[in-house]
C-alpha cells in the first residue's frame, strides 16, 4: 500500500489574528449567554494584557459570579489545527461551558462572552453570545459585572480570588529537527481550501514545489481517518506568534529571542532574514498520523504570509534530502 503525505489547512489564511477572526464569525446578541453564573468559563486573552489587568478582571468575574477557572493566552489555543484539539479535550476535561475573551483593539479593551461548543473550532455563530468593549478596562470590568447581576441568578460561589494562568499540556509525542527520510517515497495528498482564491494558488505551487504527485483531498479528516486510509503523514502548520508557535513545536524555547533568525531561498540558495518573535508568522511541519511525532525541518523557517512559509518548508525539505 502506497502511504500518502497529506497537506492539511484550515480555514481563515488572513493575516490577522486567529482570535480576531474567530470573533468576526461570531453573532453578538444583547444578553449574555445562559448560565453563565452556573458553568464554568475559560479566559483566553490577548498577550498585551499584564498580569495585573487579568487580576482585576478576575476580581470582578468573582463578585459577579462568573467562574473562570483558567486563563490561557489565545495565541496558543488558536494557534492550529493540533493544539486546537488538544485544547479542545482540556476544555472538555474541566467541564467548560463558556469562552470569555480579552482583546485589545485600537486603544479599546474588548470582551468577549460566548457558550463553548465542544469541538476544536471553540465557538460558532449558532450559540449565544455577548460582546462589550469601553476605552478604560475598568469601566469595561463594572458594565460586566452590572449586566451580569441584574441580568442572571448567581449559582458560582466557590470562585478563585486569583486567575490560574498557564496550563501543562503537552501537544506532540515527539518532535525532530529534521525531515523525514521517507517523504522521498511518498505519494503527496492536499486537502480543499475553503475559498477558491488561496485553493488555485496553492495547486499552482505545489505543482511547482512539491517533488512527488499530489491529489486533492478532504481537509476534515482526522488524524485517525487519515491512516485507516493509509495517509502515513500530514503537513500541517501553525499560525500564530513565532514565540508561541517555537513553545508548542517544542523547541527550546531558552534559544528564543526578541527576534528569530528565518531560513528562506534565493534561486534555491538559502538565505537567512529575521523577523520579530511577537509577529505572527506561519509555521509547517510534517506528522506522522500514526504515532503522533513531528519532523520540523533542520531550519526555523516560519514566515509572515502562508506562501512564503510552505515555500520555505519545501524549498528546505528539496535541500536536505537532495530532490
Amino acid at each position: 500500500m502506497i502511504a500518502l503525505l497529506v497537506l492539511s489547512f484550515f480555514s481563515g489564511r488572513g493575516q490577522g489574528s486567529e482570535a480576531a477572526k474567530l470573533i468576526a464569525t461570531l453573532n453578538a446578541g444583547t444578553d449574555l449567554p445562559p448560565g453563565l453564573l452556573a458553568g464554568r468559563s475559560v479566559v483566553l486573552y490577548d498577550v498585551q494584557y499584564t498580569s495585573a489587568e487579568l487580576q482585576e478582571a478576575q476580581t470582578y468575574f468573582r463578585q459577579a459570579g462568573i467562574d473562570a477557572v483558567s486563563y490561557l493566552d489565545c495565541d496558543y489555543v488558536l494557534a492550529g489545527v493540533d493544539p486546537g484539539r488538544v485544547f479542545s479535550n482540556y476544555f472538555t476535561g474541566r467541564n467548560i461551558k463558556f469562552l470569555i475573551f480579552l482583546q485589545k483593539n485600537n486603544g479599546q479593551y474588548e470582551a468577549v462572552f460566548t457558550e463553548y461548543n465542544g469541538t476544536p473550532s471553540f465557538a460558532d455563530k449558532n450559540h449565544i453570545t455577548w460582546k462589550q468593549s469601553h476605552s478604560s478596562f475598568v469601566e469595561l470590568l463594572r458594565t460586566i459585572y452590572r449586566f451580569a447581576i441584574s441580568s442572571q441568578k448567581k449559582e458560582n460561589f466557590l470562585i478563585n480570588d486569583v486567575p490560574e494562568t498557564g496550563a501543562t499540556l503537552r501537544f506532540f509525542r515527539e518532535q525532530a529537527e529534521r525531515f523525514s527520510a521517507d517523504i522521498r517515497t511518498f505519494k503527496s495528498a492536499i486537502p480543499r481550501f475553503d475559498n477558491e482564491s488561496d485553493e488555485k494558488e496553492l495547486e499552482a505551487m505545489v505543482k511547482t514545489l512539491f517533488p512527488t504527485k499530489c491529489e486533492i483531498v478532504d481537509a476534515r479528516l482526522s488524524d485517525a481517518e487519515l491512516e485507516q486510509k493509509g495517509y502515513r503523514l500530514v503537513l500541517r502548520f501553525l499560525h500564530t506568534r513565532g514565540d508561541a508557535a517555537r513553545e508548542i513545536l517544542g523547541y527550546d524555547i531558552t534559544q528564543t529571542a526578541s527576534s528569530l533568525p528565518t531560513t528562506y531561498f534565493e534561486d534555491n540558495v538559502p538565505k537567512i532574514k529575521t523577523i520579530p518573535s511577537r509577529k505572527l508568522v506561519y509555521k509547517f511541519y510534517f506528522k506522522n498520523t500514526e504515532y503522533g511525532n513531528i519532523f520540523l525541518g533542520n531550519k526555523w523557517d516560519a514566515d509572515e504570509t502562508w506562501q512564503e512559509a510552505l515555500k520555505n518548508h519545501i524549498l528546505g525539505l528539496h535541500h536536505e534530502l537532495k530532490f
